[in-house]
């Protein structure tokens, strides 16, 4: 694991969830500009994926089923909150956005955990 790439996907999120619930307080729908900033993590997300298919399968631990299912959930779940958040119309729809970017840097952290202590040991 790239530990800026890492870092960069853990601002992303964390950046994210903080504007989205900025928004969830002034009772925002979700709009075009938060598909752009889910966007972005996806975008960033892809790019560890590429490089964990790159690296992981050359490392000599054990866990890399568990690490590559920790990162495609982590994929999932950001677009998994835009469509839910899309289509419930109250003011908590951007709300589940914005938890969805908490989720991905908790498991952005068990990741790094997986990384750290079962495969590349």
């Amino acid at each position: 694991m790239i530990d800026w790439l890492y870092l960069a996907v853990q601002a992303a999120a964390l950046a994210m969830s903080a504007w989205f619930f900025v928004d969830t307080a002034r009772s925002r729908l979700v709009s075009r500009r938060h598909f752009v900033g889910v966007a972005v993590l996806e975008a960033l997300l892809l790019a560890q994926l590429a490089v964990s298919i790159a690296i992981v399968p050359g490392e000599p631990g054990e866990g890399q089923a568990l690490f590559f299912s920790y990162l495609v959930t982590t994929i999932l779940v950001p677009v998994a909150a835009c469509f839910w958040g899309s289509i419930d119309r109250s003011r908590w729809g951007i709300g589940t956005v914005a938890a969805s970017g908490l989720i991905v840097a908790a498991l952005m952290l068990r990741i790094h955990q997986i990384w750290e202590f079962q495969i590349h040991v």
